[in-house]
């Protein structure tokens, strides 16, 4: 019987979870051969084990230890962000960022379209996010648009609400590089380093992407940092467009990128009415989390990367998901192709896992397997920034 199994182990405030999807009996003889759900169940001793076992077929109840019960997420919360983000946004949606002309002939106004992505490397040159738009491509439209002299740089950033640090966060989330404060304005997810994944982030991502971009236009161009409102009828003088979702939501997971997963989840409380702050994503991501057919009753959410201790969310939630990212319903695929393979991608090629003695458990790549159930997925932390939703073979325990 095909199965899937969910397992999330609080422990120190930082949830690990496991999710699991098995295939039929050759697989299932080899599994039992190394571990059962019931053995794992009854030999966990650190922490408390919350998991839920269903079938991938007709979603029965295979084992459940407190599965119905929330609790704390840790990077599972990125699966439930980019799921609604492929609801509510749709896959090939793309996020703008826009150059209007100012009040003044000499003035240009920077509208932040929520595109954490958007670059300051030069075109041509990648950062840690593939696809990206690049702010020489849009100076180049300005300076075209705009032959005269330009003098200021103002900044539109209305689209997101503060505050921009969840006041859950530790602050070594931004001294470790795994989070930037969330603003409709910056650049390189406000890295120090635009091509180091867990490069130091700033205080200051507006002043960084507008600093960025008006030395862009040239020599002694000021920039004012307070948001303006440019008028309904201002003249557009460029805009840039980021990847789509589909291959955004592909980056989050496969590289448990935070700022990535709570810019989505802004846009997914925008999209669904609710609001433009944290205060929105409860509200935003159930709404979504709707239309893909997932139940919402115990769901906590207070941000969309998990870094929140407060978040909170049953295992039974994530089963159900789970055989919806396996059987690609609902337009789920690209989370799916998103998970990280143990050795092979993302966060699950980090640091040596998975060679050795782990070496059995490294995953196959996608095109080795063309069924979706035949993969673990493992979802958690690890010493760098945290381990996302991931695709490894074989049940394992969390490594916390």
């Amino acid at each position: 019987m095909a199965f899937t199994t969910v397992l999330v182990l609080v422990l120190g405030g930082v949830a690990v979870g496991t999710a699991v999807i098995g295939d039929r009996e050759g697989r299932a003889a080899a599994a039992e051969r190394r571990c059962t759900a019931d053995d794992l169940a009854g030999r966990w001793t650190s922490g408390t084990l919350f998991l839920d076992a269903r079938s991938v077929d007709s979603g029965n109840s295979v084992l459940s230890v407190r599965g119905d019960e929330p609790t704390q997420t840790g990077s599972t919360m990125k699966l439930i962000t980019a799921s609604a983000a492929l609801a509510a946004l749709g896959p090939d949606h793309r996020f703008t960022t826009t150059v209007v002309a100012g009040t003044e002939s000499d003035s240009v106004v920077l509208v932040g379209g929520g595109d954490p992505t958007l670059s300051r490397l030069p075109s041509g040159q990648d950062s840690v996010y593939p696809g990206a738009a690049h702010l020489d491509d849009l100076a180049r439209q300005v300076r075209a648009a705009h032959p005269g002299r330009i003098a200021v740089v103002r900044v539109d950033t209305d689209l997101f609400d503060g505050p921009a640090w969840h006041p859950s966060w530790t602050e070594s989330a931004r001294t470790s590089g795994s989070v930037s404060n969330i603003t409709a304005l910056m650049v390189d997810g406000d890295r120090d380093d635009p091509t180091e994944a867990y490069s130091l982030r700033s205080s200051g991502a507006v002043a960084r992407a507008a600093t960025s971009f008006a030395a862009l236009l040239g020599p002694d161009v000021r920039v004012e940092t307070t948001s303006v409102t440019p008028p309904a009828e201002a003249r557009t003088l460029g805009t840039v467009r980021s990847a789509t979702v589909a291959e955004l939501v592909g980056t989050l997971l496969t590289h448990s990128d935070d700022t990535l997963a709570e810019v989505l989840a802004r846009h997914v409380a925008i999209a669904e009415g609710a609001g433009r702050s944290f205060d929105a994503v409860q509200v935003g991501t159930t709404r979504a989390l709707h239309e893909d057919h997932v139940p919402t009753d115990g769901l906590r959410l207070v941000d969309g990367s998990g870094l929140s201790p407060d978040n909170r969310v049953p295992a039974a939630t994530l089963t159900t998901l789970m055989r919806a990212v396996a059987t690609h319903r609902d337009g789920l695929e690209p989370v799916d192709r998103g998970l990280a393979i143990a050795g092979r991608t993302g966060t699950l090629d980090e640091h040596g896992r998975f060679t050795g003695a782990a070496r059995d458990a490294r995953g196959v790549r996608p095109r080795q397997d063309r069924d979706a159930r035949r993969h673990v997925r493992a979802h958690g932390r690890h010493r760098r920034g945290r381990r996302g939703p991931h695709r490894v073979h074989g049940v394992r325990r969390g490594d916390e």
